[in-house]
């Protein structure tokens, strides 16, 4: 197409409001930890499911490829965009359609924000589970299409646990209208899997029927320290055994050592264990769950499982807990640049799975720091590499190494950010070939001229 029909074929579609180009549009970043102005000319805002449709209609009639973005948070490279591509953004789309504390479901359009769907639930005293550092930014909608995990997976599952039902548009503009809100029904095929975790590459979410709980009443959290691996197991395994574990979080000693020593008061413990953990129950009842979770952290102390530990006794203390944990612009300032990693393993597993990736490492760069921590919980560690100052040079091999030993462990590539545009190489060598054929397949036939993403997954 000429180099200004795509912009004024959508802007006869959503008006000037309903795009963004220009400085604009190269203000905005494609990634969150740093600064990548997207390539593309022009991003287009629809303000309704109808207005969406026309501009994928559009897209499809002239072969203009399409780049969907949410709230940015993704670490995958997932909202890249080319120079040939198009941006399409939901962030006109926030509306709360209906939150209904009988039947404890919300209707939202995709473009809301979780933090601003989680208060209005919390207004209705009722309470949306999947929780993310990046809440105030990330979209529903972006939740959804990388089928985002976060803290509180153990108690309540990742995000495909929490969706009821949705509506999607597919590269063509058809409207898919999945919008299921009963708790069972097998009638013909889930329709809303092909979208949830699928990165945007078979349709745009538009709205979704969400899960909600009751609020809970109570929230105790610990902090402590553990003396060996196998304790950490031992705890986990005792926790497990509480009705109202909500969130249990590992800590390496690297990454524990780069909260304490920021400056930011994060140094709930002494910093000489090898392992730290953060322990959160929410519950619904005030007297039994605090004895519960008191009687739990008193015997692992007295069992030596537990080498330290403080507890919350007010909010404020629950909120400073929780930030030692959720450190990222820590690790941004003092370990830039560094290479991101989201892996799934056997999580008896998980220590050797570390020192195996650092010695594969340490084979290739004589400088080394990493920052490891997880929802151990639930099998998810993250890791945080950088092997100095040509780190995002040696991003692919850094990557290669620590995804061979993922192969050996026969591990996940990715837990919970999803593939995106970054791990695309990689993902031939961790799913089958049928496996691989079937995903084909399923593309080809909703997206034929791959308009949707096209550098995503595959």
């Amino acid at each position: 197409m000429a180099e200004s029909r795509p912009i004024e074929g959508l802007r006869a579609i959503v008006g000037d409001r309903g795009l963004v180009t220009g400085d604009d549009l190269a203000m905005r970043s494609c990634d969150p930890f740093r600064q990548v102005p997207p390539r593309a000319r022009v991003l287009a805002r629809p303000a309704n499911v109808d207005e969406l449709s026309k501009v994928m209609r559009y897209c499809h009639e002239n072969g203009q490829r399409v780049v969907t973005q949410g709230g940015r948070t993704g670490v995958s490279g997932g909202a890249y965009a080319a120079e040939d591509e198009i941006i399409m953004s939901l962030e006109r789309m926030t509306r709360i359609e209906e939150i209904d504390p009988v039947a404890q479901v919300a209707v939202v359009e995709a473009g809301i924000t979780l933090e601003a769907l989680q208060n209005a639930a919390a207004d209705q005293g009722l309470f949306y589970p999947v929780d993310l550092g990046a809440k105030g930014s990330a979209t529903i909608g972006g939740t959804i299409a990388t089928n985002a995990g976060g803290n509180r997976v153990v108690r309540w599952g990742m995000t495909r646990s929490n969706v009821l039902g949705l509506e999607a548009v597919l590269a063509d503009g058809t409207v898919v209208t999945a919008m299921n809100r009963l708790l069972k029904n097998n009638t013909g095929y889930d329709i809303k899997q092909f979208f949830i975790g699928t990165e945007g590459t078979l349709g745009v979410v538009t709205r979704a029927v969400l899960k909600l709980v009751a609020a809970p009443r109570t929230q105790f959290v610990a902090y402590a320290s553990l003396p060996n691996f196998d304790a950490v197991l031992r705890l986990l395994q005792a926790a497990r055994t509480l009705p109202t574990l909500s969130a249990f979080e590992v800590m390496w000693q690297d990454y524990y050592a780069l909260m304490a020593e920021s400056g930011s008061g994060r140094a709930p413990v002494a910093p000489d264990q090898p392992y730290y953990v953060l322990i959160e129950c929410m519950g619904y009842h005030d007297a039994i769950d605090e004895q519960l979770f008191m009687t739990f952290i008193e015997q692992a102390l007295t069992d030596g499982v537990i080498a330290d530990a403080v507890c919350a006794t007010s909010q404020r203390q629950i909120q400073e807990l929780w930030r030692v944990r959720e450190g990222a612009e820590v690790i941004v300032r003092e370990m830039s640049p560094f290479v991101s990693f989201d892996i799934s393993v056997d999580v008896r597993r998980a220590e050797a799975f570390i020192e195996a990736a650092r010695a594969r490492l340490r084979e290739r760069y004589s400088v080394l720091r990493t920052a490891a921590f997880g929802h151990l919980g639930d099998n998810n560690l993250h890791l945080a590499v950088h092997v100095g100052a040509n780190t995002v040079q040696e991003e692919s091999n850094v990557e290669r190494c620590v995804f061979e030993v993922v192969r050996d462990f026969e591990g996940a590539l990715t837990a919970e950010h999803g593939i995106g545009q970054f791990k695309r190489a990689f993902l031939p060598e961790h799913v089958s070939p049928g496996a691989m054929h079937l995903m084909r397949t399923a593309r080809g036939a909703l997206d034929p001229r791959r308009l949707l993403n096209r550098d995503v997954l595959f």
